[in-house]
């Protein structure tokens, strides 16, 4: 009887998987045909892997080598799976893998880089919603402003890390104004943004990530700004809030349903 074609669809996608897994009657012919066909099936699957999870994360293909950044991809994709045509949308668990790898253990902060770089990754494809800015905020009843619930755009994204991943990620892009640490230990603070249809990164302070974490957990405007001054004394709002709206970092609101 002829193998159902559910089953031989599973063969075939597990030989894609494991280079030891049986082959034959998976094409028609000798089996080393079959086995080679197989393997250069494989191969370009792996290939593909490699590529979409080195253009999302450069900075990272760069740390580790090519050969080593080959092989994760290879181990990644096998690992998880994936059942979306868009291969932008590989690296969801990247930064998680990476982070647990064993052979990468010397290097922890390795993790949070593909974590900063997914990040981007998201920012550049995220959808161009409309943008706060302040002729909105100037026609907001002032009474309300301190109570105003603001929403990160989808392009923005807060990170923190142990490690100094935001002089990492500078030193290697081009006309880069930093050095890479000696030392990457140093708690870092990001926003990720796009501002200009490019996205990109900027380190915060303490003040600055404090208040605009609060935002983004629903805090009101008010409170933020409080907590911000709170963490660090020297966070002016005064200065903070117009960089921010010319940064794009919020999503319009819907003032319909605001008022």
């Amino acid at each position: 009887m002829p193998e159902a074609l559910a089953d031989l669809q599973q063969r075939f996608g597990a030989a894609l998987l494991d280079p030891d897994a049986p082959t034959a009657g998976l094409f028609r012919g000798p089996s080393q045909h079959t086995a080679h066909c197989i393997a250069l099936y494989r191969g370009n699957l792996a290939a593909n892997w490699g590529k979409a999870l080195g253009n999302a994360c450069p900075v990272l293909r760069t740390l580790v080598g090519e050969d080593c950044f080959a092989a994760l991809a290879r181990q990644y994709g096998r690992c998880h799976a994936h059942d979306e045509g868009d291969l932008n949308t590989l690296g969801g668990g990247f930064a998680s893998f990476v982070a647990n790898f064993e052979a990468l253990a010397p290097y922890p902060y390795l993790g949070d880089v593909a974590r900063l770089e997914w990040a981007l990754h998201r920012s550049h494809y995220a959808l161009d919603a409309p943008r706060l800015d302040a002729s909105q905020l100037a026609a907001i009843d002032p009474a309300r402003i301190e109570t105003l619930q603001l929403r990160l755009h989808p392009a923005t994204t807060l990170l923190t890390s142990p490690w100094a991943i935001d002089d990492i990620w500078f030193a290697h892009q081009p006309a880069a104004d930093r050095s890479l640490p000696a030392d990457p230990r140093r708690t870092s603070r990001m926003v990720v943004l796009r501002p200009a249809w490019r996205a990109t990164v900027r380190s915060l302070a303490a003040g600055e990530y404090a208040a605009l974490d609060a935002l983004s957990c629903g805090a009101p405007l008010g409170e933020a700004l409080e907590q911000g001054f709170d963490t660090d004394p020297r966070f002016d709002p005064a200065t903070a809030i117009p960089g921010w709206l010319a940064e794009g970092l919020f999503a319009a609101p819907n003032l319909s349903q605001e008022n």
